[in-house]
């Protein structure tokens, strides 16, 4: 199995992502199989190794109405 690195391009810099049929990869990164491909590029300067964006928990406290609720009548 083929160990995986989240890297980033160069500022301005425009990587094509051969397992992605070769789309650019996003300026904030993206994870990659560490292979000599995106070996090559590491040692040109042209990606740099990452740290992966936190992943956003969205943890909202449930709100509960403020006072009685009307009850419909039939």
């Amino acid at each position: 199995m083929t160990e995986s690195i989240y890297v980033k391009p160069r500022e301005g810099g425009r990587v094509r992502m051969p397992e992605r049929n070769y789309n650019v990869m996003p300026a904030e990164g993206a994870v990659v199989p560490r292979v000599d491909y995106y070996e090559r590029l590491l040692i040109g300067g042209d990606i740099a190794i990452a740290d992966p964006p936190a992943a956003e928990i969205a943890t909202q406290p449930e709100t509960k109405p403020a006072g009685k609720t009307a009850q419909m009548k039939e």
